[in-house]
């Protein structure tokens, strides 16, 4: 019997990755990615979850007298700041005025980072504009802000607060911007010299500048901030910023973080910075030039790919993958062991994770999804850094890559179970050609078949027959010739095509 199939067609899978990042909680706005090198690390957010709380003390906000005193000013790249400009910690935020989960981290979290870091001297905080399409009154109140804030940086952060505060009673308005205008002529802005700033050019220039250049950092929601060179996404609690700006203030570094994908580069494409890893961050074996490239989009408590391990790899290692023509690699897809997932990246960051896997296939009936003390136990049994690892299960990092795995699996590649297999065909310069999608387990036979029907050379396109109309038909030359046959064309023609026809 043959397998359904699901099928990428010729569309390169490549869609939004890599778009392949994740938010704790933000507004998604970039349609696909701008794959420019990122000089800051981290991964920027390209889907919605479930909101992390912050600190219950994060919403105590600082006395208005406090914010007051603050530094305020326009730095050399025209960016408007709040804190000492010599503060040891610089404070990058990427926001927008009707994404509700900036809203969030303004009202709740906002108030203590104030407080604690910027009204002390240790925190300068940088705003730049990252303005969302599929928000009509986004662009409206980042002119607003811009616009007043020419006047004075004060009413630049005296109008966001007000936005922010505000936004549910305007965020869906239809005259958003008269509304803005008139709670920055309350705010003390001049009417003549906003009006000239909001109705120039070179206004919406610069915040679109600032979009883009979110963009070439790899920022792909919002919010999105850079403490140093530490990455946060999203509205998270006080308790991640106070994390990354205490590593900061102690000159610590984020650990290095893969390359952003150079244009035109796939998912599935070796990534020469990490030995054995794709772009993806999929685990492969084989050589990574093979034409071949099977992607096992796996759950560890699958029993199906616990089988595939067992009686099929071993002959798809032996028979294709060591002789150069196959490359598989597994894709995390943990629809129902999301735990077992985290450790088996865990183990990967020791060189273990193909071990590991293996002992999560081979003992899947001794352990349990959450069960933290086996992943411990096979850990040892492996001999890894027992206390690294520890650190890596309990991560939001780890948590972050799971979640991510998970999301591309289901919302970029459209996986339908666990397991599946895409297997892709590149050409002989490397460039994709071909893939077929298998949805569920794949006997070894049937991978077999399906590896040659790939391989195969594609069946070439005929070309289409050119349309000829009516009136070129009629402006054809015709006639009898003089055995008294129709003809059609000019007689003269160097070639004769002779039609022997029934018209049943």
């Amino acid at each position: 019997m043959r397998k359904r199939q699901f099928s990428l067609g010729r569309t390169p899978v490549w869609v939004v990755l890599l778009a392949v990042t994740l938010a704790v909680a933000g507004c998604v706005g970039i349609s696909a990615p701008v794959p420019m090198p990122a000089p800051q690390a981290g991964t920027p957010p390209p889907a919605e979850q479930a909101v992390q709380q912050p600190d219950a003390t994060s919403a105590a906000a600082p006395p208005a007298a406090a914010i007051k005193d603050i530094p305020m000013g326009v730095d050399a790249e025209g960016n408007f700041y709040r804190g000492d400009p010599n503060a040891p910690v610089k404070l990058v935020e990427w926001s927008e005025f009707q994404c509700p989960y900036c809203a969030r981290h303004v009202l709740q979290t906002d108030p203590l980072i104030i407080q604690t870091y910027i009204a002390t001297g240790q925190v300068q905080h940088t705003f730049r504009h990252f303005p969302l399409d599929f928000h009509q009154n986004a662009m409206p109140a980042a002119l607003a802000t811009y616009c007043a804030g020419q006047q004075d940086p004060l009413y630049f952060w005296e109008l966001h607060d007000w936005l922010f505060e505000n936004q549910a009673a305007w965020s869906e308005a239809t005259d958003g911007a008269d509304q803005f205008k008139k709670q920055a002529l309350a705010l003390g802005v001049a009417e003549a010299d906003y009006d000239k700033c909001i109705q120039d050019p070179a206004s919406t220039a610069r915040i679109e500048a600032e979009l883009q250049e979110g963009m070439m950092l790899g920022v792909q929601g919002t919010p999105a901030f850079f403490v140093n060179e530490w990455f946060i996404s999203g509205a998270v609690g006080f308790d991640e910023f106070k994390d990354k700006i205490e590593k900061a203030k102690a000159g610590q570094k984020p650990p290095p973080t893969p390359t952003p994908l150079p244009a035109g580069v796939e998912f599935w494409q070796p990534d020469p910075q990490r030995a054995g890893r794709d772009y993806g961050g999929g685990y492969y074996l084989g050589d990574a030039t093979a034409p071949i490239i099977v992607l096992a989009f796996e759950d560890f408590k699958s029993a199906d790919s616990a089988e595939h391990l067992k009686s099929s790899e071993p002959t798809l290692k032996t028979n294709y993958i060591d002789k150069g023509q196959l490359r598989y690699s597994v894709q995390l897809f943990p629809l129902t062991a999301p735990r077992a997932a985290a450790a088996a990246l865990c183990a990967g960051q020791q060189n273990k994770f193909w071990e590991f896997r293996e002992q999560l296939y081979t003992q899947q009936a001794e352990w349990t999804e959450g069960d933290d003390a086996a992943m411990q136990g096979f850990a040892k049994g492996l001999g890894l850094n027992e206390a690294a690892f520890s650190e890596c299960l309990a991560s939001d990092e780890v948590k972050n890559q799971v979640d991510r795995a998970l999301s591309f699996a289901q919302s970029d590649v459209g996986v339908p179970s666990a397991p599946s297999y895409l297997i892709i065909k590149l050409d002989a310069q490397g460039v994709f050609e071909n893939a077929k999608g298998y949805p569920g387990a794949l006997p070894l036979d049937q991978f077999e078949q399906a590896i040659e029907e790939i391989s195969a050379p594609p069946t070439p396109t005929p070309t289409p027959a050119p349309s000829i109309s009516k009136a070129d038909l009629s402006n054809m030359p015709m006639g009898r010739d003089a055995e008294g046959n129709f003809y059609r064309g000019d007689p003269n023609a160097a070639v004769k095509l002779v039609d022997y026809s029934d018209f049943q």
